[in-house]
């Protein structure tokens, strides 16, 4: 599998995945961590290391952060007011070095099993609770890594259903449903976003559910999906009797 994923690496048909990760771009915890150490399994001849490339997101993450600030100080300086100082006191509070929810960040490789490219989606302990709709950073993040999709030829791409990666105990079964229709809903509206994006190209996208999800959840979400994604049966029309020929 890592070999044919190596060969469609400069294909039309890319494969994406959806990973959940914290603010932090160097940090090597929990499901990052576990990431790293797949991707170290077996050596990737093309591209740079998992470390190297973050590197050079981290520089790009503090240049656009540090052209933020510039760009308000000289609106500050201009409104010479209140107003002005508001704005920099809110960008003292964010460090440089880090993304905000909704924000991704991308890594390529040619060593993962049917894996090209993997989108670092930002989120908080927000996706949590139970109150999230589909103006969510999340939700707009997935909006956003489908629309890149659809210009770099990433016809699969993989998204973790729930938002999360592993289950918790306030992740009850309404919890679970809950969640699962939102984010059903919200990709069948970008998909059809998608199709004005790219012409209608044909696109897969697959759904993940946490690996300690129960076999009944499992069935429930299984029998939504249909629900949700209704595909129009093709109506063939043929006539039973001959069309007489009135011509004299």
């Amino acid at each position: 599998e890592r070999l044919q994923t190596a060969l469609s690496l400069y294909s039309t048909s890319l494969c994406g995945l959806v990973l959940l990760v914290d603010n932090r771009i160097n940090s090597y915890s929990g499901i990052k961590r576990d990431f790293a150490t797949v991707s170290h399994e077996c050596t990737d001849f093309h591209f740079p290391r998992v470390e190297q490339q973050l590197e050079i997101v981290q520089q790009v993450v503090l240049f656009a952060s540090a052209q933020r600030n510039k760009k308000a100080k000289e609106k500050a300086e201009l409104l010479n007011g209140n107003g002005g100082n508001e704005d920099k006191s809110k960008n003292a509070e964010r460090n440089p070095s880090n993304i905000l929810p909704g924000e991704f960040y991308i890594s390529r490789h040619s060593n993962l099993s049917e894996v090209h490219v993997v989108f670092h989606l930002c989120v908080d302990d927000n996706l949590r609770s139970n109150n999230i709709n589909a103006r969510d950073p999340a939700i707009m993040g997935l909006r956003n890594i489908l629309k890149v999709c659809c210009t770099h030829d990433i016809t699969t791409i993989t998204i973790p259903l729930l938002l999360v990666h592993d289950m918790s105990e306030e992740m009850t079964i309404p919890w679970c449903l809950k969640r699962a229709e939102l984010v059903f809903k919200c990709v069948k509206g970008f998909m059809m976003e998608m199709a004005s994006w790219d012409g209608g190209t044909s696109r897969t996208v697959q759904f993940l559910v946490p690996q300690s999800i129960s076999e009944e959840m499992f069935y429930q979400l299984s029998n939504m999906l249909p629900q949700i994604f209704r595909v129009s049966s093709t109506l063939t029309l043929t006539s039973k009797t001959p069309i007489k020929n009135n011509s004299h």
